[in-house]
Order: C-alpha cells, then sequence, then structure tokens
C-alpha cells in the first residue's frame, strides 16, 4: 500500500496529537478524587457536634449525647452518615436557638437558606448571623473580626458557623439584661433597679433547676400565676418569659401589698429591707 509523503506525515501529527491530547485527558477526567483523610472526616463530625452543642445551650434545650464512637472509627461509610446526622442536628439546633432569642430579645435575625444551599449563600448567612448576634451583645463588631477568613471558602464557612454558634450562646446567656426597658409602661425606674439587684443574688433569668422556681426573680408557680398570669399563659413558666415581664410580674407583687417581702434575704442584701 502506497502513501505519498504528505499524507503519512499528516496523518502521523494526527495520530501524535490525539495521543497527547488523550493522555491529558486521561489524567484529567479519570484521576479519581481523593478521599478525605480520615481524620479531616472525624474532624468534621466534631466542628458539627460542637456546633449542636453550642445551640442548644442558646436554646435551653437538652444536649444531645454521643458515645464518641466516630472517633475511633476509619469507616468512611459511618463518617460520611454521622457527618450528615451531625449536619442536620445542627441546622435544626440553630432554628430553635434563634426562635428562642427572637422571643426573648424581639430582636430581628436573618433568614437562613435551606440546608444544602450554594456553599456562598451558606457562609454568607452565617457571617451576617454572627455580626447580627454580636452587634446586640457585646454591642459591637470590629472591623478585623468582620473580614476575617480562612484559607479556603469551605474553612471560611467553618469558622464562621463557629462564630455564630458561640454568638448566639454570648446574647443567650448576657444580653437578657438589656431587655428589661427602663421606659416599660408600669415599671417605675427605681423599683426596675431595686429587682434587678435582687436578681443578681437569685438566679439567671432563664433558670429552671427543677426546684419549683424560676426565672431571675426565683417564682414559684403561684406567684407567676397569681401576678403573671398572662405572660404564663403566653410563654409558659418564668424561666421563658422576657425579663421585662419578670420584673412586671415582681412590680405588680409589691404593688399589691407584698412589698419586697417574697424576696427577703436577697432585698435584705440590695439593702430594700
Amino acid at each position: 500500500m502506497r502513501f505519498s509523503l504528505p499524507l503519512s506525515l499528516a496523518g502521523l501529527a494526527a495520530i501524535l496529537t490525539f495521543a497527547v491530547t488523550g493522555a491529558a485527558f486521561a489524567r484529567e477526567v479519570r484521576q479519581p478524587d481523593r478521599p478525605a483523610p480520615v481524620v479531616s472526616m472525624r474532624s468534621l463530625v466534631d466542628h458539627y457536634r460542637t456546633l449542636t452543642w453550642n445551640y442548644q445551650r442558646a436554646a435551653h434545650a437538652e444536649r444531645t449525647r454521643t458515645s464518641y464512637s466516630y472517633r475511633r472509627s476509619s469507616d468512611r461509610a459511618y463518617l460520611q452518615w454521622s457527618i450528615d446526622t451531625w449536619t442536620q442536628r445542627a441546622y435544626r439546633a440553630r432554628q430553635q436557638a434563634l426562635a428562642t432569642i427572637h422571643r426573648k430579645l424581639a430582636v430581628d435575625l436573618p433568614k437562613p437558606p435551606r440546608l444544602h444551599a450554594q456553599l456562598f449563600d451558606r457562609l454568607s448567612y452565617s457571617r451576617r448571623l454572627a455580626l447580627r448576634l454580636r452587634r446586640i451583645y457585646p454591642g459591637s463588631v470590629t472591623r478585623r473580626f468582620a473580614s476575617a477568613q480562612a484559607a479556603t471558602d469551605r474553612a471560611t464557612y467553618r469558622l464562621w458557623e463557629a462564630r455564630s454558634a458561640q454568638a448566639a450562646v454570648a446574647v443567650s446567656e448576657h444580653a437578657a439584661a438589656k431587655a428589661a426597658d427602663p421606659a416599660q409602661p408600669g415599671i417605675p425606674p427605681f423599683l426596675r433597679d431595686a429587682f434587678l439587684c435582687i436578681h443578681r443574688y437569685e438566679g439567671a433569668w432563664n433558670s429552671n433547676t427543677g426546684n419549683g422556681y424560676y426565672g431571675g426573680l426565683q417564682m414559684d408557680l403561684a406567684f407567676q400565676s397569681l401576678y403573671g398570669g398572662d405572660f404564663l399563659g403566653r410563654w409558659g413558666t418564668a424561666d421563658n418569659w422576657p425579663v421585662w415581664a419578670q420584673i412586671t410580674a415582681a412590680v405588680r407583687a409589691y404593688q399589691s401589698g407584698r412589698g419586697f417581702f417574697p424576696w427577703p434575704n436577697t432585698a435584705r442584701a440590695c439593702g430594700l429591707l
């Protein structure tokens, strides 16, 4: 069989081109993705477990228990299941915590994207949420804090996920006192200050230790029903009331003629008896 020299050279060039590009294509497309290291998968489970627990703490909810079995496992399928499970738990716990904060402090918070939204949307939301919560407590955000980034977008996302959960805990634990409105109708400033002092000796505003007394002024159910029946019907026991509502119930008791005597020891410590 005869070929002309130009045709032979062209055919050879085509064959060589196909061989080179084909090999490059094979390297690009057929190269399998590297599986995530087991230690990274375990770390990711820890990340979402911590998020879940922080949001549950912010919501004053019972913490989800774990055996930490994922820390001893090298089974990738099990580790991926653990990641997915704790991710869903963190999402639900965040919803519960933010609903609690909104109810108690009457603050607007950004609307979350769906669980499996695009990474950019989830990152943007976590950042906006953390900054919004930080503006509630401690009340300001530095430029350095607001501009924080990690080495990759996913690492940055994890950073802001963690920051938003930590901020929710801080708001839940420290910002409640700011909800005591000095201008709340029916609360004279001197009584508000008196009951804020009593509160410092009584307990947290969300206190429910199982001793039959609730909230920052440690009111039992009979007291709540008598002086805060409207709040009891709306929010449940006093540990779920906004601060102003707890103080309002105490003021009603004071103005009914009981004075500060329902709090004999702590009122004495405040110089009120």
